[in-house]
């Protein structure tokens, strides 16, 4: 293993920057940073490498770039003002974020190959997080839990899932996949959540699931033999469907005071569906504009 310059650090200190860099075959890099407004990044090519960094204090940003086979990055930040960057370039690699705290953020992507896995968990207040992928057969999972949680997530590939969970206030998700036989799952439970969504190609498959107030649910749909269900509990709902292709398949159920329902459908042996219960519901579906 060719190491440049490895630190694993542990300080207090105002301002404390670690850096660490391998170019190598099951090289090892972790980096452990107690203090405030302390800096990390850690840079890895080759096979079977793994990027650890955990920060704990404020104002803590860490970034890392990893190519290669078989990578794993892990960033751990608790505390405020943290930031998580990662980037993986290659096939069968990993990436998985854990922010603790207040006013953290991430932004991550993945490019390349196949098989790729992003996973952000977030807990705190006023959490963002923001994930690319462009590789085949490659998921994202986002969970966040707290206030003003907000996800954005671009996946292009084919065979490529996203996956959002999200509990609490004025939570958002979107999610654009590009690409053939992608799925896109999202979980709302909570308060003025905003969850949309985009797909491009054939054998889609979207799910949206929105407990709450104030809830706005809309998608797109363009190919052959899409499927997308979506389910609203609770009051001033909105739901937009629009689907281009054959054989489409779009379910509204909607449960509450105030919701509004939109399908749109374009195309061949398209179905749709609308369930509403409570009060100043509409409900409007248009097949073969």
């Amino acid at each position: 293993m060719n190491i440049k310059h490895i630190i694993t650090a542990s300080a207090v200190s105002v301002l404390l920057s670690t850096v660490a860099y391998a170019d190598s075959i099951r090289g090892n890099a972790t980096i452990d940073q107690l203090g405030n407004d302390n800096t990390a990044f850690a840079r890895q090519n080759g096979i079977d490498n793994n990027i650890k960094i955990e920060q704990i204090g404020y104002d803590n940003s860490s970034h890392s770039d990893q190519k290669g086979t078989r990578g794993e990055t892990s960033s751990l930040q608790t505390g405020n003002g943290n930031h998580a960057g990662t980037f993986q370039g290659g096939t069968d690699n990993e990436l998985t974020v854990h922010q603790n705290g207040n006013f953290n953020y991430t932004d991550v992507g993945q490019s390349g190959g196949a098989d790729n896995l992003q996973v952000v968990n977030q807990n705190g207040n006023k959490n963002q997080a923001s994930g690319d992928q462009r590789s085949v057969r490659s998921d994202i999972t986002t969970l966040q839990n707290g206030i003003g949680n907000e996800s954005s997530v671009y996946q292009s590939g084919v065979e490529d899932i996203f996956v959002s969970v999200q509990n609490g206030v004025g939570n958002y998700v979107h999610g654009d996949q590009s690409g053939k036989d992608g799925l896109l799952k999202v979980n709302q439970n909570g308060i003025n959540n905003h969850a949309g969504g985009t797909q491009r190609g054939s054998n889609q498959l979207a799910k949206l699931d929105q407990n709450g107030s104030d809830n706005m649910s809309h998608n797109f749909q363009e190919g052959s033999e899409n499927i997308l269900n979506s389910v609203q509990n609770g009051s001033g709902n909105y739901n937009f469907i629009s689907q281009h292709g054959v054989q489409n398949q779009a379910d509204i159920l909607q449960n509450g005071m105030n919701n509004t329902a939109t399908i749109c459908q374009d195309g061949i042996q398209n179905v749709a569906d609308i369930a509403q219960n409570g009060n100043g519901n509409r409900a409007d579906v248009l097949q073969g504009f």
